[in-house]
């Protein structure tokens, strides 16, 4: 069946119609708002043609997948979460041929198949072969299963688990200087930010900005800003601790979101003229209003968060016709994987990105809910699961 694989010692493997099917250990959510539970019977399929089975090693926990916990964002149930992942290459399918087993690598949740009318306009996670199966009426999208019942293979990866099923196009080799561990955050964290600063708003040398939000999407994007060589650059964020990492990263100045003279004091940091690009990256609809204030007449303000299902964008439209405002969408930061994330981590061997100060704690998969109450309780930048 074309499948080159290599024995492990983790995790156990049964004979399927001439193939092997793994059972594996997986953080397994089974109803909005109820803990995830570990379980160790989960069932993954071989990879097919054109496949890369990953033993994952590190997973980053995201505000993406927390949404899901939480009820916010509807999702088919039940499902293995987890999409900002590294690992190493286990198995290939048939026609893989420029990987091999023991390769580390990082993986991207929308593998664009080159082809298709978005991937050909350069708007590879718009792909319509990569959508997810909660937006994908697919038969047998998932490749997961449970005591004989289908998982939801979450936003494409399912990495909350020992193992994971990528197609070849979102595999990205990482450089032996790069742990694991802080690799893993490029798959989400640090492709959003970037390439929100680089793919989407486009930023020129000299200009001004504000970011809004310093989780691991906000310092990324600092450090995206920083990298295109804004002259000014304001960081928002109700956690002091998120501030006191926004200056270390460059930011000229961090404002406290909840401050009474928030906007008067980060429009002086700019002469009262307003930031040429504003970027949201939590999208409530205060953080919007918040945004509307802080941009520059003909500026741009670039939604990064994940908004609750349902919120309306929360900028005046008269003033984005009076003020000719740009207002842009960032999925992913409109990453390629094969092009930008391996851009990404070369910037970190030669020092010009952190990756180490965005993971500011490492836990074991079953520890898992305490990270994600972390999350909620704004502790920490980036929590990332050894498994």
């Amino acid at each position: 069946m074309g499948l080159r694989r290599l024995q492990h010692s983790q995790g156990s493997q049964c004979k399927h119609g001439g193939g092997v099917m793994r059972t594996m250990r997986a953080a397994l959510l089974e109803s909005p708002g109820s803990p995830l539970r570990i379980v160790d019977d989960v069932q993954i399929d071989d990879p097919r043609e054109g496949e890369v089975l990953v033993r994952i090693r590190h997973c980053g926990v995201c505000h993406s997948d927390l949404g899901i916990v939480d009820g916010a964002m509807p999702y088919p149930l039940p499902a293995i979460l987890g999409h900002e992942a590294a690992g190493t290459v286990e198995a290939l399918g048939s026609g893989v041929d420029d990987l091999k087993i023991g390769d580390r690598v990082v993986l991207s949740m929308r593998p664009p198949c080159g082809r298709c009318e978005f991937c050909l306009r350069d708007q590879p996670v718009l792909c319509q072969a990569a959508q997810s199966p909660a937006t994908s009426a697919t038969p047998g999208a998932s490749r997961l299963t449970r005591n004989g019942a289908s998982i939801t293979q979450g936003l494409r990866l399912g990495a909350f688990a020992e193992y994971a099923l990528v197609e070849r196009a979102g595999v990205v080799l990482v450089p032996d200087g790069v742990p694991l561990s802080e690799a893993a955050v490029v798959g989400c964290a640090v492709q959003t930010g970037l390439g929100s600063v680089f793919n989407i708003a486009q930023v020129s040398p000299g200009k001004t900005a504000a970011v809004i939000g310093l989780g691991g999407i906000g310092l990324s994007t600092v450090q995206g800003l920083v990298l295109a060589g804004v002259k000014t650059l304001v960081g928002i964020d109700p956690h002091g601790a998120r501030r006191d990492k926004g200056v270390t990263m460059g930011v000229t100045a961090a404002f406290d979101s909840a401050g009474e003279t928030l906007i008067t004091d980060a429009l002086a940091s700019v002469g009262g003229e307003g930031f040429d690009y504003v970027f949201d990256g939590v999208c409530a609809a205060t953080t919007m209003e918040m945004a509307a204030k802080l941009v520059k007449r003909g500026g741009q303000i670039v939604l990064i968060g994940v908004a609750k299902g349902g919120t309306a964008i929360a900028v005046p439209a008269l003033d984005v016709v009076l003020k000719q405002l740009s207002i842009k969408g960032s999925f992913l930061g409109n990453c390629h994987p094969q092009r930008d994330m391996t851009r990404y981590l070369d910037l970190c061997c030669t020092h010009g990105l952190d990756l180490k100060s965005l993971v500011t704690r490492e836990r074991p998969l079953e520890e898992i809910n305490e990270a994600f109450e972390d999350m909620r309780n704004g502790v920490g930048i980036r929590t990332v699961l050894s498994i």
